[in-house]
């Protein structure tokens, strides 16, 4: 029974996490063209609430390859740096502040009763932060894994699209109700007829103004200490991705099928590591303990290869699932610790076995060893 219950609740998780951003996206491109306010918001708030938690449950769950890592700082397998660097992202998040005091104060506002210069300064403030989701999306589309992430930007520059378009047609609807009614005299229909008067002419207006209001926040940006291209800078000094211009270094190949490997990814005042190595052609860190390890299987295999096969079986079984678990480098810390009993005891039985025990420790992961160390104990053994 409860099995069943867990089974339930992950297809219920599943098909919120599948299917509310797909719901959310249509519901949101009919708002586009429809005149109902209150549903549009209910959406609206829907589509932040569900969008960031389920953009941050893709980073940290699903996309585990995303890392908050700097450019220049050395990664392990599949993952990649950082999408936007750090260092500048604070301007950044001022500006989508800014574009999100604008898109509330519009989306509360009453076109009867608000000025249209405070609509303009309302729409202006938000087109940095349309760019921003732009840029964004341009930046993480390197394949359709990075669709999850482009979901939620796109949403909100509907939203903002939506916005926009139901403000501009209540102030003409206002303006024509007031033409049907006869309570428009001439000096009003002269204000109707002029530049700010006319909604149409709000978002180029808005274009305008926007140069000034990124003036100001690149000023304040300077004054606290960023770099004058600290909004080229974001996207351009990062690596693996659309806008990146650094070169990172390579990526250091983990096996993480096997526990030993995985801790030799560690902290290196806790682990230790001593070289490079090669694994299936991959190059990996290598440490003491990872040596000893491969080396004791590496005689195991020689002296009684059926119960290597009963161990390596059963290993394959259950420790390949609890090593693939193992994600970060205190986690790999603590494995480290937990395999150290093992690895005197992998010592002394190479001790016990080998006539030359740290000479085949040493080679191990060396290019070509298991063929050197299989000739010799064939011409020793």
């Amino acid at each position: 029974m409860r099995n069943i219950m867990e089974i339930a609740l992950s297809i219920v998780i599943m098909a919120v996490a599948l299917g509310s951003p797909f719901v959310l996206s249509i519901a949101n491109i009919y708002g586009i063209f429809s005149k109902n306010r209150i549903t549009k918001r209910i959406f609206w708030g829907a589509t932040v609430i569900l969008g960031v938690f389920l953009s941050v449950l893709y980073l940290v769950v699903w996309d585990r390859e995303v890392t908050d890592k700097a450019w220049n700082v050395q990664l392990i397998n599949k993952q990649v740096h950082e999408i936007m660097n750090e260092q500048y992202i604070g301007i950044y998040i001022v500006l989508l502040m800014i574009g999100a005091v604008g898109f509330l104060i519009l989306s509360v506002s009453k076109m009867r009763k608000t000025p249209p210069l405070v609509s303009v300064l309302a729409i202006a403030s938000m087109y940095p932060a349309a760019v921003t989701l732009v840029i964004w999306c341009v930046q993480i589309f390197v394949d359709l894994g990075s669709i999850p992430l482009m979901v939620l930007p796109m949403n909100l520059l509907i939203m903002m699209c939506s916005l926009i378009r139901e403000k501009i047609l209540e102030w003409n609807e206002g303006r024509e109700e007031k033409i049907a009614t006869g309570m428009m005299d001439k000096k009003d229909q002269a204000w109707y007829d002029g530049v700010l008067g006319k909604a149409q002419n709000w978002p180029w207006i808005a274009l305008l103004v926007t140069i000034p209001l990124l003036g100001v926040v690149l000023g304040i940006s300077i004054l606290m200490g960023q770099r004058p291209d600290a909004l080229i800078a974001a996207w351009t000094e990062t690596a693996d991705w659309n806008l990146s211009q650094m070169i990172p270094p390579p990526n250091v190949q983990v096996d993480e099928h096997y526990l030993c490997t995985v801790a030799a990814g560690g902290h290196e005042k806790v682990v230790k590591p001593l070289r490079m190595g090669e694994r299936h052609g991959h190059r990996v860190v290598v440490n003491r303990q990872l040596e000893v390890a491969n080396a004791f299987e590496l005689v195991l295999e020689w002296k009684t290869p059926r119960l290597h096969r009963v161990i390596r079986n059963f290993y394959d079984k259950y420790g390949f699932p609890i090593a693939r678990c193992i994600r970060t480098k205190t986690a790999c810390d603590v494995v480290y610790f937990i395999m150290k009993p093992l690895e005197w005891f992998f010592v002394i039985v190479l001790y016990l076995t080998l006539a030359h025990p740290e000479n085949v420790i040493a080679v191990q992961y060396l290019p070509g060893y298991r063929d050197v160390l299989n000739r010799t104990e064939r011409m020793h053994g």
